[in-house]
């Protein structure tokens, strides 16, 4: 019996076993008594026992240790009557409160954080993480500890279904990411199957399907925006389009979206050039292809270095056509290496890192105290994607279940206003169009 009141005690408080078997070399009771003493006074450190602040620490402990071991306060009458029922007492307490440790719950996060996408996925990751760090100062969920699993998926497709599955494996209850749409498209099937939410801050693909995937940001919606904005605000009719094959499901739906809203108006798409970004890219060839067609405007589809890139070289050439970017663009990166041919760039935003929310101020300091940098849009996102996850795990655990809480819940009080969840987990958030000027990302009016 001793020996597993031992081992329990030891499991309750994280001792080392070593620790344990130097107090139990003999089984007396007095050295019993003692480790008791010793174990309560673990568990008053571990668990911050109210009452151990409120009469005083040390001497709470010495009074029942002396109580315990029969050796200090001898002669105290209330002490010596009091022993048996002590004893007894200080044994509930040191059981209720090793008893009351709850299993953490395990989240996933996975992003890409070594590869081309890394901005991105890093990004993400420290607005999950930063969620995550918030929760837990404030008691968990339903008393149970929020646990991260970080995986990199290299923006690689076998990568990406490697880790989804270390993850499920790993036990999460649900998993925040991917970060790219092509990445996402390959891990749906698996997650699926195995009945598991995945929660994407920045995916635009996979919107109207009946699955366990939830998206934060619909890009559908810009994309109709930037070609009404491209026609009736900036009088544009041929434009080329020039897109990135290394996130293909992404790049091909904006490509796909803007055309058909954009030819709806009554304009042209004359040229639509693809690319893989790599380090060997021939920036002088491929603007020289696309400014021979002549188009009045261009829009580029690719992160932010490449488009910053691209406009450089556009620039160069001494075209001054309108030139439109996506919102996988609209990073710091984009300013800080577009420099002056960014100017006047044009492209659609849900993220505005001026507002002036009061959620999201707060958001901006404590990510900025935190990670010493201003947050981007897939920081926000991400964070965004941890609350929604926090909201309905508060209602459901049960990893099949959590799906259908977020559908029935079907907001969210996102940072910088109110998001919602059509039937299939779609996000709808406000849009708008942004222009760089003077180095600064501007919202249009």
């Amino acid at each position: 019996m001793v020996p597993a009141i031992r081992h329990f005690f030891c499991q309750s408080i994280m001792l080392e076993e070593s620790e344990s078997e130097k107090l139990f070399r003999t089984r007396t009771t007095n050295n019993f008594d003692v480790w008791l003493g010793f174990y309560f006074e673990k568990v008053c450190i571990k668990h911050n026992i109210w009452f151990a602040d409120l009469i005083g620490f040390k001497y709470l402990l010495a009074l029942f240790k002396g109580v315990i071991m029969k050796k200090k306060f001898p002669n105290i009458p209330f002490i010596r009557l009091c022993n048996n029922i002590y004893s007894i007492i200080i044994l509930m307490i040191v059981l209720l409160c090793g008893c009351d440790k709850k299993e953490p719950l395990k989240i996933g996060f996975v992003g890409d954080l070594t590869g081309n996408m890394s901005e991105l996925g890093i990004n993400g990751r420290n607005g999950v993480l930063l969620a995550v760090e918030e929760r837990n100062g404030k008691g968990g969920i339903q008393g149970h500890h929020i646990k991260l699993i970080t995986k990199d998926d290299k923006h690689d497709e076998k990568q990406a279904l490697k880790v989804d599955q270390e993850l499920i494996k790993e036990g999460v209850v649900a998993i925040i990411g991917h970060m790219t749409s092509t990445m996402s498209v390959k891990a749906v099937p698996l997650i699926n199957k195995k009945k598991l939410v995945m929660i994407s801050p920045t995916t635009s693909k996979l919107s109207g399907i009946d699955d366990n995937f939830i998206r934060m940001l619909p890009y559908d919606q810009t994309n109709q925006h930037l070609a009404k904005h491209a026609y009736h605000r900036l009088g544009l009719k041929k434009l080329a389009i020039v897109y990135d094959l290394s996130n293909i499901a992404y790049s091909q739906l904006v490509r796909d979206d803007f055309s058909a809203a954009f030819e709806s108006l009554g304009g042209k798409i004359i040229l639509s050039k693809s690319f893989r970004t790599s380090p060997d890219i021939d920036y002088i060839h491929l603007t020289k292809s696309l400014l021979e067609s002549q188009p009045e405007g261009l829009l580029i589809v690719s992160g932010a270095l490449d488009t910053a890139m691209i406009c450089q070289h556009i620039r160069k050439a001494c075209s001054k056509i309108f030139i439109l970017a996506n919102g996988w663009s609209g990073t710091d990166e984009l300013v800080h290496h577009g420099g002056p041919a960014i100017e006047g760039l044009i492209f659609p935003i849900m993220y505005n890192k001026d507002s002036d929310t009061k959620l999201f101020l707060e958001f901006k300091t404590l990510f900025i105290n935190r990670f010493g940098y201003v947050p981007d849009f897939a920081s926000v996102y991400a964070y965004e994607a941890a609350q929604l996850l926090f909201n309905a795990l508060c209602e459901s655990t049960e990893p099949e279940k959590i799906k259908q809480v977020i559908l029935k819940q079907a907001r969210l009080d996102g940072l910088q206003g109110e998001i919602t969840f059509d039937k299939y987990g779609d996000a709808q958030r406000k849009t708008s169009i942004t222009s760089i000027n003077n180095g600064k990302i501007n919202v249009l009016k």
